[in-house]
Protein backbone atom coordinates (compact mmCIF):
# COMPACT_ATOMS: atom_id res chain seq x y z
CA UNK A 1 0.00 0.00 0.00
CA UNK A 2 1.47 3.63 -1.19
CA UNK A 3 1.95 5.78 1.77
CA UNK A 4 0.97 9.84 1.48
CA UNK A 5 3.50 11.83 -0.53
CA UNK A 6 5.38 14.62 0.56
CA UNK A 7 7.75 17.58 -0.26
CA UNK A 8 10.61 18.45 2.76
CA UNK A 9 11.08 21.85 1.15
CA UNK A 10 14.25 24.44 1.22
CA UNK A 11 16.08 21.75 3.22
CA UNK A 12 19.87 23.58 3.43
CA UNK A 13 22.66 21.07 2.67
CA UNK A 14 26.23 21.63 2.05
CA UNK A 15 27.96 21.30 -0.57
CA UNK A 16 28.54 17.77 -1.98
CA UNK A 17 25.73 16.65 0.53
CA UNK A 18 23.29 16.37 -2.84
CA UNK A 19 25.16 14.12 -4.24
CA UNK A 20 24.84 11.72 -0.99
CA UNK A 21 22.62 9.50 0.59
CA UNK A 22 19.31 11.58 0.50
CA UNK A 23 17.46 8.48 2.68
CA UNK A 24 19.93 9.33 5.24
CA UNK A 25 19.21 12.82 5.11
CA UNK A 26 15.22 12.19 5.45
CA UNK A 27 15.96 10.01 8.73
CA UNK A 28 18.10 12.75 10.35
CA UNK A 29 15.38 15.44 9.80
CA UNK A 30 12.69 13.82 10.46
CA UNK A 31 13.46 10.69 12.14
CA UNK A 32 12.32 7.16 12.22
CA UNK A 33 14.11 4.66 10.54
CA UNK A 34 15.23 3.87 6.44
CA UNK A 35 12.28 1.47 6.35
CA UNK A 36 9.80 4.52 6.98
CA UNK A 37 10.18 5.91 3.70
CA UNK A 38 9.82 5.40 -0.15
CA UNK A 39 10.41 7.11 -3.60
CA UNK A 40 12.87 9.02 -2.00
CA UNK A 41 14.47 11.77 -4.67
CA UNK A 42 15.19 15.33 -5.63
CA UNK A 43 12.21 17.33 -6.52
CA UNK A 44 14.16 20.74 -6.50
CA UNK A 45 17.85 21.36 -6.32
CA UNK A 46 18.73 25.42 -5.92
CA UNK A 47 22.38 27.27 -5.17
CA UNK A 48 22.07 29.81 -2.39
CA UNK A 49 25.07 31.46 -2.87
CA UNK A 50 23.88 35.04 -1.01
CA UNK A 51 26.88 34.23 1.52
CA UNK A 52 30.52 33.85 -0.63
CA UNK A 53 31.85 32.13 2.45
CA UNK A 54 28.91 29.56 3.28
CA UNK A 55 27.64 28.34 -0.22
CA UNK A 56 25.29 25.80 -0.04
CA UNK A 57 21.69 24.45 -1.82
CA UNK A 58 18.66 24.30 -1.34
CA UNK A 59 16.99 21.06 -1.65
CA UNK A 60 13.20 19.94 -1.68
CA UNK A 61 13.41 15.96 -1.73
CA UNK A 62 9.91 13.92 -2.21
CA UNK A 63 9.12 10.75 -0.43
CA UNK A 64 5.88 8.24 0.43
CA UNK A 65 5.54 7.49 3.96
CA UNK A 66 2.71 6.00 6.00
CA UNK A 67 4.54 8.46 9.30
CA UNK A 68 2.53 10.96 10.55
CA UNK A 69 5.01 14.25 11.02
CA UNK A 70 3.16 16.49 13.40
CA UNK A 71 5.92 17.05 16.48
CA UNK A 72 8.94 17.04 13.78
CA UNK A 73 11.44 20.20 14.46
CA UNK A 74 12.84 21.61 11.11
CA UNK A 75 15.87 22.86 10.54
CA UNK A 76 15.33 26.72 9.84
CA UNK A 77 12.96 27.39 6.63
CA UNK A 78 12.26 24.14 5.75
CA UNK A 79 8.72 23.40 5.47
CA UNK A 80 7.11 19.49 5.14
CA UNK A 81 3.71 19.26 2.59
CA UNK A 82 2.01 16.94 1.12
CA UNK A 83 3.03 16.70 -2.22
CA UNK A 84 0.07 18.29 -4.80
CA UNK A 85 -1.36 15.68 -7.38
CA UNK A 86 0.67 15.11 -10.27
CA UNK A 87 -1.06 17.06 -13.52
CA UNK A 88 -2.47 14.66 -15.94
CA UNK A 89 -0.92 15.24 -19.54
CA UNK A 90 -3.24 12.91 -21.35
CA UNK A 91 -5.44 14.15 -24.07
CA UNK A 92 -8.44 13.52 -26.06
CA UNK A 93 -8.06 12.20 -29.97
CA UNK A 94 -10.00 13.42 -32.44
CA UNK A 95 -12.56 11.07 -34.64
CA UNK A 96 -12.33 13.36 -38.03
CA UNK A 97 -8.31 14.93 -38.22
CA UNK A 98 -8.18 18.26 -39.75
CA UNK A 99 -5.62 18.76 -42.59
CA UNK A 100 -2.60 20.48 -40.36
CA UNK A 101 0.21 22.24 -41.41
CA UNK A 102 3.54 23.53 -39.17
CA UNK A 103 6.01 26.46 -40.20
CA UNK A 104 9.25 25.76 -38.37
CA UNK A 105 10.58 23.10 -36.57
CA UNK A 106 11.84 25.40 -33.27
CA UNK A 107 10.63 24.31 -29.79
CA UNK A 108 6.97 25.54 -30.53
CA UNK A 109 6.79 24.14 -34.01
CA UNK A 110 8.55 20.53 -32.80
CA UNK A 111 6.40 20.30 -29.37
CA UNK A 112 2.93 21.06 -31.04
CA UNK A 113 3.73 18.72 -33.75
CA UNK A 114 4.25 16.07 -30.78
CA UNK A 115 1.20 17.12 -29.16
CA UNK A 116 -1.05 16.88 -32.45
CA UNK A 117 0.18 13.64 -32.74
CA UNK A 118 -1.14 12.88 -29.45
CA UNK A 119 -4.40 14.24 -30.54
CA UNK A 120 -4.37 11.93 -33.68
CA UNK A 121 -3.62 14.68 -36.18
CA UNK A 122 -0.68 14.05 -38.51
CA UNK A 123 0.54 17.06 -39.38
CA UNK A 124 2.94 18.24 -42.08
CA UNK A 125 5.86 20.45 -41.09
CA UNK A 126 7.60 22.94 -43.04
CA UNK A 127 11.27 23.85 -42.35
CA UNK A 128 13.02 26.53 -44.17
CA UNK A 129 16.50 25.43 -43.29
CA UNK A 130 17.91 21.73 -43.67
CA UNK A 131 18.36 19.00 -41.52
CA UNK A 132 20.48 18.66 -38.61
CA UNK A 133 23.52 17.07 -40.02
CA UNK A 134 23.27 19.35 -42.67
CA UNK A 135 22.63 21.94 -41.18
CA UNK A 136 25.73 21.76 -38.80
CA UNK A 137 27.86 21.53 -41.68
CA UNK A 138 26.81 24.65 -42.93
CA UNK A 139 26.90 26.35 -39.53
CA UNK A 140 30.72 25.16 -38.81
CA UNK A 141 31.61 26.75 -42.14
CA UNK A 142 30.37 29.96 -40.99
CA UNK A 143 31.97 29.75 -38.28
CA UNK A 144 35.31 28.63 -39.58
CA UNK A 145 35.49 30.37 -42.88
CA UNK A 146 33.07 33.00 -42.61
CA UNK A 147 30.43 31.84 -45.66
CA UNK A 148 27.10 32.17 -44.39
CA UNK A 149 24.02 30.09 -46.19
CA UNK A 150 20.60 32.51 -45.41
CA UNK A 151 19.10 29.45 -45.36
CA UNK A 152 21.15 27.23 -42.94
CA UNK A 153 22.68 28.90 -40.01
CA UNK A 154 22.33 29.55 -36.36
CA UNK A 155 18.67 30.88 -37.21
CA UNK A 156 17.39 28.40 -39.89
CA UNK A 157 17.00 24.68 -40.07
CA UNK A 158 15.98 22.21 -37.61
CA UNK A 159 15.48 22.57 -34.20
CA UNK A 160 15.06 26.36 -34.64
CA UNK A 161 17.59 29.27 -33.13
CA UNK A 162 17.58 27.30 -29.68
CA UNK A 163 19.67 24.65 -31.26
CA UNK A 164 22.42 26.58 -31.18
CA UNK A 165 22.25 28.27 -27.75
CA UNK A 166 23.09 27.13 -23.83
CA UNK A 167 20.15 24.90 -24.43
CA UNK A 168 18.70 26.83 -20.90
CA UNK A 169 14.96 26.23 -20.08
CA UNK A 170 14.32 28.20 -17.44
CA UNK A 171 11.08 29.93 -17.52
CA UNK A 172 9.21 32.57 -15.92
CA UNK A 173 6.07 30.99 -17.21
CA UNK A 174 4.78 28.56 -14.40
CA UNK A 175 2.62 26.77 -16.72
CA UNK A 176 1.60 23.00 -15.82
CA UNK A 177 3.44 22.73 -19.39
CA UNK A 178 6.83 23.44 -17.90
CA UNK A 179 7.05 20.52 -16.31
CA UNK A 180 5.39 18.31 -19.19
CA UNK A 181 8.51 19.70 -21.88
CA UNK A 182 10.82 18.82 -19.15
CA UNK A 183 10.03 15.10 -19.13
CA UNK A 184 9.65 14.66 -22.75
CA UNK A 185 12.90 16.27 -23.29
CA UNK A 186 14.33 13.47 -20.59
CA UNK A 187 12.19 10.69 -22.45
CA UNK A 188 14.45 11.65 -25.95
CA UNK A 189 17.87 11.90 -23.95
CA UNK A 190 18.60 15.11 -21.69
CA UNK A 191 19.81 14.56 -18.81
CA UNK A 192 17.37 13.64 -15.67
CA UNK A 193 18.93 15.77 -13.49
CA UNK A 194 16.96 18.86 -15.83
CA UNK A 195 13.76 17.92 -13.75
CA UNK A 196 14.95 19.27 -10.37
CA UNK A 197 17.56 22.07 -11.20
CA UNK A 198 16.55 25.37 -10.35
CA UNK A 199 18.74 26.59 -13.76
CA UNK A 200 18.10 23.45 -15.54
CA UNK A 201 20.15 23.62 -18.97
CA UNK A 202 21.14 20.72 -21.50
CA UNK A 203 23.74 21.99 -23.59
CA UNK A 204 23.84 22.54 -27.90
CA UNK A 205 25.78 19.11 -28.46
CA UNK A 206 22.45 17.12 -26.39
CA UNK A 207 19.64 19.52 -27.18
CA UNK A 208 20.60 18.92 -30.78
CA UNK A 209 20.25 14.86 -30.59
CA UNK A 210 17.10 15.71 -28.50
CA UNK A 211 15.19 17.23 -31.50
CA UNK A 212 16.72 14.62 -34.10
CA UNK A 213 14.97 12.07 -31.67
CA UNK A 214 11.98 13.61 -31.22
CA UNK A 215 11.46 14.30 -34.96
CA UNK A 216 12.43 10.97 -35.70
CA UNK A 217 9.91 9.44 -33.26
CA UNK A 218 6.55 11.55 -35.35
CA UNK A 219 7.38 10.86 -37.87
CA UNK A 220 7.25 6.90 -36.96
CA UNK A 221 3.63 8.35 -35.63
CA UNK A 222 2.83 9.84 -39.06
CA UNK A 223 3.79 13.41 -39.22
CA UNK A 224 5.67 14.36 -42.52
CA UNK A 225 8.62 16.77 -42.23
CA UNK A 226 9.84 18.78 -45.24
CA UNK A 227 13.11 20.31 -44.99
CA UNK A 228 14.84 22.91 -47.40
CA UNK A 229 11.30 24.24 -47.53
CA UNK A 230 10.22 27.76 -47.05
CA UNK A 231 6.74 29.09 -46.87
CA UNK A 232 6.65 31.52 -49.27
CA UNK A 233 2.81 32.76 -49.79
CA UNK A 234 -1.02 31.84 -48.11
CA UNK A 235 -3.75 30.86 -49.64
CA UNK A 236 -7.74 31.83 -48.47
CA UNK A 237 -10.72 30.34 -49.49
CA UNK A 238 -14.15 31.59 -48.00
CA UNK A 239 -12.01 33.80 -45.39
CA UNK A 240 -10.15 30.95 -44.26
CA UNK A 241 -6.67 29.62 -44.78
CA UNK A 242 -6.27 26.64 -47.44
CA UNK A 243 -3.71 26.43 -48.42
CA UNK A 244 0.77 27.45 -47.75
CA UNK A 245 2.52 27.97 -51.05
CA UNK A 246 5.80 26.76 -50.52
CA UNK A 247 8.82 28.89 -52.55
CA UNK A 248 8.61 26.36 -54.91
CA UNK A 249 5.04 27.02 -55.89
CA UNK A 250 3.28 23.82 -54.24
CA UNK A 251 0.10 24.60 -52.60
CA UNK A 252 -0.44 22.15 -49.69
CA UNK A 253 -3.68 22.29 -48.41
CA UNK A 254 -4.85 22.88 -44.97
CA UNK A 255 -7.19 23.23 -42.75
CA UNK A 256 -5.46 24.77 -40.10
CA UNK A 257 -1.91 26.39 -40.25
CA UNK A 258 0.39 27.27 -37.43
CA UNK A 259 2.80 29.31 -37.58
CA UNK A 260 5.81 29.08 -35.49
CA UNK A 261 8.85 30.54 -38.02
CA UNK A 262 11.24 31.62 -34.93
CA UNK A 263 11.92 35.71 -34.71
CA UNK A 264 14.12 35.80 -37.59
CA UNK A 265 12.17 35.08 -40.41
CA UNK A 266 11.41 38.41 -41.93
CA UNK A 267 10.67 37.62 -45.01
CA UNK A 268 7.66 35.90 -43.56
CA UNK A 269 6.96 38.76 -41.50
CA UNK A 270 6.72 41.04 -44.76
CA UNK A 271 4.38 38.45 -46.70
CA UNK A 272 2.10 38.68 -43.45
CA UNK A 273 2.37 42.28 -43.66
CA UNK A 274 1.39 42.44 -47.49
CA UNK A 275 -2.02 40.20 -46.55
CA UNK A 276 -2.78 42.80 -43.89
CA UNK A 277 -2.59 40.25 -41.34
CA UNK A 278 -3.35 41.69 -37.65
CA UNK A 279 0.22 42.41 -36.07
CA UNK A 280 1.62 45.23 -33.69
CA UNK A 281 5.31 46.60 -32.46
CA UNK A 282 6.52 44.86 -29.52
CA UNK A 283 9.41 46.39 -27.16
CA UNK A 284 12.53 44.12 -27.38
CA UNK A 285 16.35 44.75 -26.05
CA UNK A 286 19.74 45.04 -28.31
CA UNK A 287 22.96 45.42 -27.16
CA UNK A 288 26.43 43.66 -27.11
CA UNK A 289 27.78 40.74 -25.96
CA UNK A 290 30.33 40.83 -23.06
CA UNK A 291 32.69 37.52 -22.49
CA UNK A 292 35.07 37.13 -19.43
CA UNK A 293 37.19 34.38 -18.20
CA UNK A 294 35.40 32.30 -16.52
CA UNK A 295 37.42 31.76 -13.53
CA UNK A 296 36.98 35.54 -13.00
CA UNK A 297 33.20 34.98 -12.72
CA UNK A 298 33.65 32.27 -10.50
CA UNK A 299 35.99 33.55 -7.94
CA UNK A 300 33.39 36.78 -7.95
CA UNK A 301 30.28 34.82 -7.05
CA UNK A 302 31.08 31.93 -5.40
CA UNK A 303 34.39 33.46 -3.61
CA UNK A 304 36.20 30.92 -1.68
CA UNK A 305 34.48 27.84 -2.46
CA UNK A 306 35.09 28.61 -5.88
CA UNK A 307 36.88 25.04 -8.15
CA UNK A 308 34.68 23.06 -5.33
CA UNK A 309 32.80 19.73 -7.46
CA UNK A 310 29.59 20.64 -6.46
CA UNK A 311 29.66 24.15 -8.33
CA UNK A 312 29.77 24.45 -12.24
CA UNK A 313 30.77 27.38 -14.35
CA UNK A 314 28.75 30.27 -11.99
CA UNK A 315 26.49 32.30 -14.16
CA UNK A 316 24.54 35.42 -13.02
CA UNK A 317 21.79 37.83 -13.67
CA UNK A 318 22.01 41.54 -13.68
CA UNK A 319 19.79 44.48 -13.80
CA UNK A 320 20.17 47.83 -14.07
CA UNK A 321 17.29 50.04 -14.18
CA UNK A 322 17.97 53.79 -15.49
CA UNK A 323 14.54 55.16 -14.86
CA UNK A 324 11.04 55.22 -16.57
CA UNK A 325 11.34 52.76 -19.64
CA UNK A 326 14.54 52.87 -19.66
CA UNK A 327 17.02 49.59 -18.13
CA UNK A 328 20.23 47.28 -19.20
CA UNK A 329 20.28 43.71 -18.27
CA UNK A 330 22.76 40.48 -18.99
CA UNK A 331 20.92 38.57 -21.38
CA UNK A 332 21.18 34.39 -21.95
CA UNK A 333 23.68 34.32 -19.74
CA UNK A 334 26.20 31.45 -20.98
CA UNK A 335 28.80 29.74 -17.68
CA UNK A 336 31.78 28.10 -19.87
CA UNK A 337 30.63 28.76 -23.29
CA UNK A 338 31.50 30.79 -25.95
CA UNK A 339 30.20 33.88 -28.45
CA UNK A 340 29.06 32.83 -31.77
CA UNK A 341 28.06 34.33 -34.77
CA UNK A 342 24.55 34.18 -35.61
CA UNK A 343 23.54 36.17 -38.79
CA UNK A 344 21.12 34.89 -41.07
CA UNK A 345 20.96 37.74 -44.01
CA UNK A 346 23.64 38.65 -45.93
CA UNK A 347 25.57 42.20 -44.99
CA UNK A 348 24.63 41.90 -41.37
CA UNK A 349 26.21 40.85 -38.02
CA UNK A 350 24.60 39.24 -35.53
CA UNK A 351 25.97 37.71 -32.42
CA UNK A 352 24.41 35.22 -29.64
CA UNK A 353 25.99 32.69 -27.00
CA UNK A 354 26.26 28.71 -26.76
CA UNK A 355 27.42 26.70 -24.22
CA UNK A 356 27.76 22.79 -24.66
CA UNK A 357 26.62 20.61 -21.45
CA UNK A 358 30.05 20.59 -19.57
CA UNK A 359 29.97 24.33 -19.90
CA UNK A 360 34.18 24.08 -19.88
CA UNK A 361 35.27 26.44 -22.30
CA UNK A 362 36.99 28.50 -19.51
CA UNK A 363 34.61 31.78 -20.67
CA UNK A 364 31.57 33.15 -19.76
CA UNK A 365 29.56 35.25 -21.61
CA UNK A 366 26.00 36.99 -21.79
CA UNK A 367 23.99 39.56 -23.40
CA UNK A 368 24.86 42.94 -22.21
CA UNK A 369 21.59 44.56 -23.61
CA UNK A 370 18.97 47.88 -23.19
CA UNK A 371 15.51 47.99 -24.10
CA UNK A 372 14.42 49.18 -27.20
CA UNK A 373 10.92 50.33 -26.83
CA UNK A 374 8.06 51.24 -29.69
CA UNK A 375 8.63 54.91 -29.11
CA UNK A 376 12.76 54.30 -30.51
CA UNK A 377 11.32 52.25 -33.57
CA UNK A 378 12.46 54.64 -36.70
CA UNK A 379 8.57 54.71 -37.98
CA UNK A 380 5.24 54.03 -37.35
CA UNK A 381 5.58 51.06 -39.42
CA UNK A 382 4.94 47.85 -38.05
CA UNK A 383 7.93 46.27 -39.08
CA UNK A 384 10.21 49.24 -38.31
CA UNK A 385 11.58 47.29 -35.29
CA UNK A 386 12.51 45.01 -37.55
CA UNK A 387 13.79 47.58 -40.06
CA UNK A 388 16.28 48.89 -36.71
CA UNK A 389 17.21 45.96 -36.07
CA UNK A 390 18.61 45.16 -39.81
CA UNK A 391 20.13 48.87 -40.00
CA UNK A 392 22.36 48.30 -36.64
CA UNK A 393 23.32 44.87 -38.23
CA UNK A 394 24.35 45.90 -41.35
CA UNK A 395 26.55 48.83 -39.59
CA UNK A 396 28.31 46.01 -37.36
CA UNK A 397 28.82 44.17 -40.62
CA UNK A 398 30.89 46.88 -42.20
CA UNK A 399 32.81 47.33 -38.48
CA UNK A 400 33.89 43.76 -39.48
CA UNK A 401 35.36 44.83 -42.55
CA UNK A 402 32.36 43.64 -44.20
CA UNK A 403 33.16 39.90 -43.36
CA UNK A 404 31.53 37.82 -40.49
CA UNK A 405 33.67 38.57 -38.11
CA UNK A 406 32.11 40.21 -35.10
CA UNK A 407 32.95 43.83 -34.05
CA UNK A 408 35.33 43.65 -30.75
CA UNK A 409 36.06 46.32 -28.05
CA UNK A 410 37.35 46.12 -24.96
CA UNK A 411 35.18 47.66 -22.00
CA UNK A 412 37.59 49.58 -20.94
CA UNK A 413 37.87 51.29 -24.51
CA UNK A 414 33.99 51.75 -24.83
CA UNK A 415 33.64 53.49 -21.26
CA UNK A 416 36.30 55.62 -22.67
CA UNK A 417 34.54 56.21 -25.61
CA UNK A 418 37.90 55.71 -27.77
CA UNK A 419 39.14 52.97 -30.04
CA UNK A 420 42.39 51.96 -29.57
CA UNK A 421 42.23 48.25 -31.88
CA UNK A 422 43.24 46.54 -28.43
CA UNK A 423 41.63 43.68 -27.64
CA UNK A 424 42.10 40.59 -24.90
CA UNK A 425 41.76 36.92 -26.11
CA UNK A 426 38.60 35.10 -26.76
CA UNK A 427 37.09 32.04 -28.42
CA UNK A 428 34.96 33.98 -31.41
CA UNK A 429 35.11 32.10 -34.54
CA UNK A 430 35.54 32.79 -37.15
CA UNK A 431 37.68 36.48 -36.22
CA UNK A 432 36.67 39.46 -33.89
CA UNK A 433 37.86 42.57 -35.67
CA UNK A 434 38.70 45.31 -33.22
CA UNK A 435 36.44 48.22 -33.91
CA UNK A 436 34.33 51.39 -32.50
CA UNK A 437 31.18 49.37 -30.46
CA UNK A 438 29.71 52.66 -30.00
CA UNK A 439 29.31 53.03 -33.54
CA UNK A 440 27.40 50.26 -34.16
CA UNK A 441 24.32 51.01 -31.69
CA UNK A 442 21.90 53.41 -31.69
CA UNK A 443 22.76 56.32 -28.95
CA UNK A 444 20.54 55.44 -26.83
CA UNK A 445 21.77 52.06 -26.44
CA UNK A 446 25.22 53.10 -25.68
CA UNK A 447 24.19 55.30 -23.20
CA UNK A 448 22.21 52.59 -21.45
CA UNK A 449 25.05 49.84 -21.75
CA UNK A 450 27.89 52.46 -20.23
CA UNK A 451 25.84 54.28 -17.42
CA UNK A 452 25.45 50.32 -16.56
CA UNK A 453 28.62 48.88 -16.62
CA UNK A 454 29.50 50.61 -13.46
CA UNK A 455 26.84 49.34 -11.82
CA UNK A 456 27.49 45.83 -12.74
CA UNK A 457 30.91 46.27 -12.05
CA UNK A 458 29.89 46.74 -8.39
CA UNK A 459 27.97 43.78 -8.29
CA UNK A 460 30.73 41.82 -9.70
CA UNK A 461 33.67 42.72 -9.10
CA UNK A 462 36.10 42.70 -12.48
CA UNK A 463 33.00 43.02 -14.56
CA UNK A 464 34.69 46.17 -16.19
CA UNK A 465 38.21 44.97 -16.03
CA UNK A 466 40.97 44.62 -19.53
CA UNK A 467 40.05 41.22 -19.00
CA UNK A 468 36.67 42.06 -20.57
CA UNK A 469 35.36 41.79 -23.98
CA UNK A 470 32.54 43.10 -25.70
CA UNK A 471 31.79 41.49 -29.05
CA UNK A 472 28.51 42.54 -31.36
CA UNK A 473 26.05 42.99 -32.37
CA UNK A 474 23.29 40.99 -29.41
CA UNK A 475 19.77 42.38 -32.09
CA UNK A 476 18.17 39.20 -31.52
CA UNK A 477 16.86 38.94 -27.94
CA UNK A 478 13.29 38.80 -29.26
CA UNK A 479 10.75 39.48 -31.92
CA UNK A 480 9.94 43.11 -32.84
CA UNK A 481 6.19 42.14 -33.75
CA UNK A 482 3.57 40.36 -32.26
CA UNK A 483 0.74 38.57 -34.60
CA UNK A 484 -1.87 39.38 -33.14
CA UNK A 485 -4.30 36.52 -32.12
CA UNK A 486 -7.30 35.69 -30.03
CA UNK A 487 -9.05 33.45 -26.99
CA UNK A 488 -9.44 30.93 -29.80
CA UNK A 489 -5.52 30.99 -30.57
CA UNK A 490 -6.01 32.24 -34.22
CA UNK A 491 -5.19 35.69 -36.09
CA UNK A 492 -8.01 38.12 -35.35
CA UNK A 493 -7.84 39.02 -38.92
CA UNK A 494 -7.18 35.57 -40.71
CA UNK A 495 -8.99 32.72 -39.76
CA UNK A 496 -7.33 29.10 -39.39
CA UNK A 497 -4.08 30.54 -38.87
CA UNK A 498 -2.03 30.13 -35.42
CA UNK A 499 0.40 32.49 -34.68
CA UNK A 500 2.88 30.61 -32.44
CA UNK A 501 6.07 30.81 -30.26
CA UNK A 502 8.82 33.34 -30.20
CA UNK A 503 8.56 34.79 -33.63
CA UNK A 504 4.95 35.12 -33.10
CA UNK A 505 5.45 37.37 -29.91
CA UNK A 506 3.86 34.77 -27.67
CA UNK A 507 7.25 33.29 -25.99
CA UNK A 508 10.94 34.29 -24.59
CA UNK A 509 13.04 30.95 -24.64
CA UNK A 510 13.15 27.28 -25.19
CA UNK A 511 10.55 26.22 -22.82
CA UNK A 512 8.07 28.98 -22.92
CA UNK A 513 7.92 28.54 -26.80
CA UNK A 514 7.59 24.88 -26.36
CA UNK A 515 4.99 25.86 -23.90
CA UNK A 516 2.90 27.86 -26.46
CA UNK A 517 2.95 24.94 -29.01
CA UNK A 518 1.55 22.92 -27.05
CA UNK A 519 -1.00 25.19 -25.96
CA UNK A 520 -1.51 26.15 -29.76
CA UNK A 521 -1.89 22.36 -30.41
CA UNK A 522 -4.54 21.74 -27.88
CA UNK A 523 -6.57 24.71 -29.59
CA UNK A 524 -6.42 23.25 -32.89
CA UNK A 525 -7.52 19.89 -31.77
CA UNK A 526 -10.22 21.54 -29.72
CA UNK A 527 -11.93 22.65 -33.16
CA UNK A 528 -12.38 18.85 -34.01
CA UNK A 529 -14.88 15.94 -32.83
CA UNK A 530 -12.81 14.12 -30.25
CA UNK A 531 -13.47 10.55 -29.32
CA UNK A 532 -10.73 8.85 -26.58
CA UNK A 533 -8.15 10.00 -24.49
CA UNK A 534 -4.87 8.78 -25.03
CA UNK A 535 -1.62 10.34 -23.46
CA UNK A 536 1.31 11.04 -25.45
CA UNK A 537 4.16 8.50 -25.88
Amino acid sequence: MRGCRYHLMDLPMALGQEQGDLLACLVKVLGGSREDFAEVGLERLSLDARHKGRIRYLATLRFESHRAFQECSLPPGCRLVRAPEAPDFTVPRVTHAPRVVVVGTGPAGLFCTLRLLAHGIQPIVLERGPRMDQRIQKVERLWNEGILDPEANAQFGEGGAGTFSDGKLTTRTGHMFTKHVLELFVQFGAKPEILYQAKPHIGTELIQDCVVRMRQWAEGQGAIFRFDTALQDLRWSRGRISAAVTRSGEEIPCDHLVLAPGHSARDTLEMLHRHAMGMERKPFAMGLRIEHPQELIDRAQYGVSAGHPSLGAADYKLVCNLGPDRAAYSFCMCPGGEVIQCASEPGGVVVNGMSRSRRDSGFANSGLVAKVNVQDFPSDHTLSGMHLQRTWEEAAFRAAGESYGAPAMSVEDFLRARATGKITRHRFRPKAVPADLRQCLPDFVVDQLAEALPVFDRKIRGFTSREALLLGIESRTSSPVRIVRGDNGQSITHPGVYPCGEGAGYAGGITSAAVDGIRIADLVADSAPVVDVSAIQ
